[in-house]
């Protein structure tokens, strides 16, 4: 049994580590590959080995400490689901600190504006000199307009690549002045700029003062199976999980749990705001008809 749980938690570990290092080789697939992204900026492959390889380790370990299988199959399942949720989390905190960059990038492309740069060169300011996690995608910005020439497509590839609804602003007020100039761009980008401001500072209040809704909802997500740690301690209380109605509690327990998690955090969560389509520019008609 020993030896069987050794092989099972090894193969966990090997398959993380395959999943993470094998899928920087490039191979040709001979047939069409699953989806390549499950997970936004994550491959298939990675995601699918590492999930599987933590959900087997997290088997491996409560079935050691605990000695109930069906404890040790409901550890496999979180532990499968522990690393999708982590990479969307991640996720999400780099796009709230990108829009927090977003102010001080709409105050360089005004600035620069005003000291009579083109908009090609207000770019590369901000790419040179504009806040870190906004530097990467204003620099393939500037470097795809060098390439094709074609600023348009690259505002519009740019608010893509960020996905965010700032992006979008920025990127709808570029291609409008690019395409048809005028005198107010400056004032429109300071004005962008104070709404941005403006609409952080708000959502860091109300995040602050519902803090305590996280604070409640991780804490009672977990009160429940730390007691059931400490009461599967006692050989007979762990074996009592592998009958069926120990079964049904596990089950009903996990579902209450998640159920509970997710509708108190949605209760704490601030609607994101919605992103704009990119407006389709055509060029002026010549001439009159």
């Amino acid at each position: 049994m020993r030896a069987a749980l050794a092989l099972a938690g090894g193969l966990g570990v090997f398959l993380c580590y395959e999943a993470v290092v094998g899928s920087d080789r490039a191979r040709r697939p001979r047939r069409p590959p699953v989806p390549a992204r499950l997970v936004p900026g994550v491959p298939a492959r990675a995601l699918i080995g590492v999930s599987a390889g933590a959900g087997l380790a997290a088997s491996v370990v409560a079935l050691l400490f605990v000695g109930s299988l069906a404890v040790a199959a409901l550890a496999g399942v979180a532990g499968v689901a522990a690393w999708p949720i982590a990479l969307r989390n991640r996720a999400r905190r780099d796009a709230r600190r990108r829009r927090a960059c977003w102010p001080e990038a709409v105050d360089l492309l005004a600035g620069a504006l005003r000291t009579g740069e083109t908009l090609p060169g207000a770019l590369g300011v901000v790419a040179e000199r504009g806040p870190e996690p906004l530097c990467p995608a204003f620099r393939r910005v500037v470097a795809d307009h060098r390439l094709h020439g074609d600023l348009d497509a690259a505002l519009v590839r740019l608010a893509e690549e960020l996905a965010d609804p700032v992006a979008d602003q920025v990127s709808a007020t570029l291609r409008i002045a690019h395409r048809v100039g005028g005198r107010e761009t400056i004032r429109v980008l300071r004005t962008l700029g104070a709404f941005i401001r403006e609409d952080l500072a708000v959502r860091a209040e109300i995040e602050a003062r519902q803090s305590w809704t996280r604070v409640a909802a991780r804490v009672a997500a977990a009160a429940p199976w730390l007691v059931l740690l400490l009461v599967t301690t006692r050989p007979e209380a762990a074996a009592a999980y592998d009958s069926g109605p120990g079964v049904v509690v596990l089950l009903v327990g996990a579902a209450a749990t998640v159920t509970g998690y997710r509708l108190m955090v949605a209760v704490g969560r601030l609607p994101e705001p919605h992103r704009l389509r990119p407006p389709v520019l055509r060029p002026p008609v010549e001439g009159g008809g």
